[in-house]
């Protein structure tokens, strides 16, 4: 059934925005681990039920694509590996149905879909909303940093708190960077197509504040290598050879001369969090290497209200699965669940690679989905599926909008006709006037 039967049409206004705005900080997850948000950090956690009603009209009206895959995977996360988590672990049916808290958001992928087909909002406004909300990311945390007094930054662990602090990094502030990483990949793609100074300027103020705020190594490292790269392959193809070529000289001298040293400029690098996580790599695979159902449908995981967690019961108290890569994803869902997990994630890069074309906003959805897949090797994809699959979401849209012929600046989903088909002359007597001297 068309689309245009399935939902009723919109126009674009305040109303619409605001709407979108709103959907579009939950569908990113931006609260989701943030308990200084108030309110906004309990709503998170029940927002996959609430929007129980967009979800089904996801699934039931709208021909989605990998609709299949979804459907077969959150039934797998949502009742499999709970009850998988009760026959191993030490969970009760309470704490095996908190366990899932994490997973709710692969929903998202049928609400966002059947929020868009339902507001039908322009690509412009859509690309507006997700960027300025992107921008004021960067724009907050430069206020808190500024503003936010220096007693709120307390030790703990990395991610856990909004105003950290480490012996190594000091003070530092965790933002929830999904949007902000989106809208650093568009000014890239810009600085690429059109070499504006403006846009390389708010890129490199953007790597800045990655560096000397949120100071996460590996998604600060990942954003500018992607960054770069994109800046780079726009490059005509003997310039990118000589500045590759030219950059290898430094390079080169600083192995020469750092080489011996490597070992403990590593450690200062890493500090004690990649033998954190090293030692949580033993004691998860000697966990899962027992039994071959474990790997095969996984054991599950304990929630973090639980007053006995994973590292209780591994006898490893600095043991976190979110923290060891796509083996922590093993552990909780098996190889069944793995393989699920990576095949939507691929088919979440395809259909936003499909719909790219040139335009610097839908290649930013690739990058930001290769970015989401690059950190995956340390942090667990499942911490927060949310973007990847509201972008898969969004890729969908922008291609059922593509085929209806629609432009960047036309709502909806039926393209308004340029030239209507003129009137046919009606004769004389269909006008009620009275001949004169033969027929009209």
């Amino acid at each position: 059934m068309p689309m245009s039967h399935l939902v009723p049409s919109a126009r674009p206004g305040m109303g619409v925005a605001l709407a979108l705005a709103v959907l579009t900080i939950m569908f990113f997850q931006l609260p989701f681990y943030k308990s200084e948000a108030g309110p906004l950090f309990l709503l998170a956690k029940i927002w996959p039920v609430l929007l129980a009603p967009l979800v089904l009209y996801g699934i039931l009206a709208i021909s989605l694509p990998d609709r299949a895959l979804y459907l077969v995977f959150s039934i797998y996360a949502l009742v499999l590996t709970p009850f998988l988590s009760m026959l191993y672990l030490p969970n009760g049916l309470i704490d095996a149905l908190a366990s899932t808290v994490k997973t709710g958001p692969i929903t998202y992928y049928f609400s966002a879909a059947a929020a868009l087909a339902l507001l039908r909002p322009s690509e412009k406004m859509l690309e507006r909303c997700l960027l300025v909300l992107g921008a004021l990311t960067f724009a907050l945390m430069l206020m808190l940093w500024v503003t936010v007094p220096v007693e709120l930054y307390q030790p703990g662990i990395a991610g856990q708190k909004m105003f950290s602090w480490e012996s190594e990094r000091g003070n530092f502030i965790r933002m929830p960077m999904m949007l902000g990483m989106l809208c650093l990949f568009w000014l890239a793609h810009c600085f690429a197509a059109k070499g504006r100074w403006t846009h390389g300027l708010l890129l490199l103020g953007g790597f800045v504040c990655l560096i000397l705020i949120y100071k996460a190594r590996l998604p600060t490292g990942v954003a500018i290598l992607l960054g770069a790269m994109v800046i780079g392959w726009s490059l005509p193809l003997r310039l990118r050879w000589a500045l590759g070529a030219l950059a290898m000289v430094p390079l080169a001298l600083v192995a020469m001369i750092q080489g011996p040293r490597l070992p403990s400029l590593l450690a200062e690098i890493f500090d004690e969090s990649l033998f954190i996580r090293l030692r949580s790599v033993t004691a998860a695979w000697n966990w899962l290497a027992d039994d071959p159902l474990k790997l095969l449908f996984g054991t599950g995981s304990t929630s973090t209200f639980s007053d006995y967690g994973l590292n209780d019961h591994l006898n490893y108290q600095d043991f976190w699965l979110t923290d060891i890569g796509w083996l922590g994803v093993l552990l909780e869902y098996g190889i069944i669940g793995t393989a699920l997990i990576v095949l939507f994630h691929a088919r979440a890069l395809q259909l936003a690679w499909r719909v790219q074309g040139k335009d610097p906003f839908r290649r930013a959805l690739v990058t930001y989905v290769v970015f989401e897949i690059i950190c995956s090797t340390v942090y667990s994809v499942m911490l927060a599926p949310g973007p990847v699959v509201t972008i898969a979401a969004i890729a969908w849209w922008l291609g059922l909008r593509d085929r209806m012929g629609m432009t960047r600046d036309q709502p909806g989903l039926t393209p308004p006709v340029a030239n209507p088909p003129s009137t046919a002359a009606l004769p004389g007597w269909a006008l009620g006037r009275v001949p004169r001297g033969g027929t009209d």
